[in-house]
């Protein structure tokens, strides 16, 4: 009985059926120390909100207060803002990851499955931050000066901020054509795979706590192309480049409030006027490239009934298995319990029906 692969798509039926020599499963894992991925983004969260003086009575009362309008009025008044955190990123990493490919070479096709590429691989980018606040005229004192409305202030913050996880995770089907390559058993492979892209961007103001804004399942094309090559022991190499077209959306956010932030606002002298912002995000805009090299290696998936390791299922294996049963040799021990028993036998037999992957 040979061993049976897995009816995946219909370009594999006919390999499937007669059992064509050119018909393989591989499960590729990528090689992280010598594959990059690259990502520059962009992020703007835009929120609405005010801000006040940091004046208190009793804590502070040599603090700033804030005042609308060019002559103020009298008190500490909120002033509303409409604010956006912008936040900037490049990064090169050592991505993780694998995938299965099913491949028919001999009618050169093939189709990926479970492509799932962690792009940081444990690393966080850091994040450059800048925060531009607009507003209606206001004045303070304590320092006293004048903010004219209708010229947003821009501050560069540096890195307060982060990219703590990046995903790209396959979500459609994905064949691959195959063209024959300059080496033996060597193939040029290109194809597209429809994914999703996750990240978890978090940033805040100075004095605050970072707050995280998940993005999460951004549709994404993924261009690939590359070259494989199947050994003779049934193992393989392949190498890949992607370079997705860039993704670009903006997502509302809704019920997310800022704990208060203290913050300094310049003025033209060495002063600075202590303020508290109230922020609530209403929507985070964001837009990134992403370029990835990838280096894998595959090999066939496990068949635990193929005892003889030539990749057929027959007598040859039973023998193999009762011989290590009788020897109590673990190779028998289906169950992996330490004990041979007619589970183990059972084991085997169900393994063995059920043919390879």
């Amino acid at each position: 009985m040979s061993c049976r692969l897995k009816n995946r798509s219909t370009v594999f039926a006919l390999s499937i059926v007669t059992g064509l020599a050119g018909a393989q499963d591989l499960e590729f894992s990528i090689d992280t120390k010598t594959s990059n991925a690259s990502i520059n983004a962009t992020t703007d969260v835009d929120a609405s909100g005010f801000l006040i003086g940091d004046y208190d009575a009793d804590t502070n009362p040599d603090g700033t207060q804030t005042r609308p309008g060019l002559f103020g009025g009298s008190g500490n008044q909120p002033i509303d803002t409409l604010t956006v955190l912008g936040s900037s990123t490049t990064l090169d990493a050592m991505p993780a990851g694998g995938m299965h490919i099913a491949l028919d070479t001999l009618n050169g096709v093939g189709e990926i499955e479970g492509f799932a590429v962690d792009l940081l691989n444990g690393d966080a980018a850091s994040t450059d931050l800048s925060v531009t606040i607009g507003f209606d005229t206001f004045r303070t004192f304590d320092p006293s000066f004048l903010y004219l409305g209708g010229i947003p202030i821009t501050i560069p913050l540096g890195e307060v901020g982060s990219i703590s996880d990046a995903t790209l995770t396959q979500s459609g089907v994905a064949l691959i054509t195959l063209a024959p390559a300059d080496l033996p058993e060597a193939f040029e492979v290109t194809g597209v795979i429809p994914a999703t892209l996750s990240m978890t961007v978090a940033f805040g103001l100075p004095g605050g706590e970072p707050t995280a804004f998940p993005i999460e399942d951004l549709p994404v094309l993924v261009p690939i192309a590359g070259q494989l090559e199947v050994f003779g022991n049934g193992n393989a190499s392949l190498t890949l480049s992607a370079t997705p077209d860039p993704i670009t959306n903006e997502i509302p956010i809704e019920g997310l409030d800022l704990p208060e932030i203290p913050f300094e606002l310049p003025t033209l002298g060495e002063e600075t006027a202590g303020v508290l912002f109230t922020l609530s995000p209403q929507s985070i805009a964001f837009d990134a490239s992403i370029a990835l090299t990838i280096n894998a290696l595959g090999s066939p998936p496990a068949c635990p009934a193929d005892l003889t390791d030539d990749g057929v299922l027959n007598f040859f294996d039973v023998s193999a298995f009762l011989n290590a049963y009788n020897a109590m040799d673990p190779a028998a021990d289906f169950d992996g319990n330490g004990v041979f028993n007619f589970f183990d036998v059972s084991g085997f037999l169900n393994a063995f029906n059920a043919g390879c992957p």
